[in-house]
């Protein structure tokens, strides 16, 4: 396919995100980006962040061989501040915004946080565990805040059912003592069906 696509017998090129990261297409100029608003309604703090990154690299596949090249953007905000800053090419004012807001919202690097997962056959039998993890932590927590276990976002992988629990503060030495101990804690207690790791800074809830 991509020897027909460099021998331009293809002219329409459709596909997911992987079309923008690492291709050079050197006769495409113009691309289209559909629903990229699905990326504003996310709960990961993190998501704009993603979405301004994969139209940067998107707007890097059009024009790359010497031609003029164009993106249009599907949105039903075409004001949104990731938009305008993308239209400038600005990734300055969109980092400093982004920065306020999470500055604002308590989100890193603002805070440290540390993601207790779990996985079992059942999901009741990972929030089981999660549960049972929170109450050993609460014995040992100091200036860390703990959050009620709660499906992953993606509950089922491979036939297994996941959950999760964020803890978090606002200094990463205290967090740092609170995970040797609790991890301490849950290495010693009774065997659990249930798997569990600690994901220290998590890129992904």
């Amino acid at each position: 396919m991509r020897k027909r696509i460099q021998e331009r017998d293809v002219d329409v090129l459709v596909g997911t995100q992987i079309l923008a990261k690492g291709h050079d297409f050197p006769h495409l100029n113009l691309v289209g980006v559909l629903n990229a608003d699905s990326q504003l309604y996310s709960s990961d703090f993190r998501a704009g962040e993603r979405l301004f990154a994969l139209l940067t690299q998107v707007a890097g596949r059009a024009g790359r061989g010497g031609t003029q090249g164009e993106v249009l953007i599907q949105t039903e905000f075409p004001h949104h501040p990731l938009y305008e800053a993308l239209r400038q090419q600005d990734y300055r004012a969109y980092a400093e915004a982004a920065l306020t807001e999470r500055r604002q919202a308590g989100f890193p690097p603002f805070v440290h946080q540390a993601l207790l997962r779990a996985e079992a056959p059942r999901l009741a039998t990972a929030l089981e565990f999660l549960a049972g993890a929170a109450r050993t932590a609460r014995t040992i927590a100091v200036g860390v805040t703990l959050y009620d276990p709660v499906p992953a976002a993606l509950p089922r992988r491979a036939g297994r059912e996941r959950a999760q629990l964020l803890v978090q503060s606002d200094s990463r030495q205290r967090l740092r003592d609170f995970l040797g101990a609790w991890h301490a804690a849950l290495a010693q207690a009774r065997a659990t069906p249930a798997r569990w790791s600690i994901d220290v800074d998590p890129l992904e809830f």
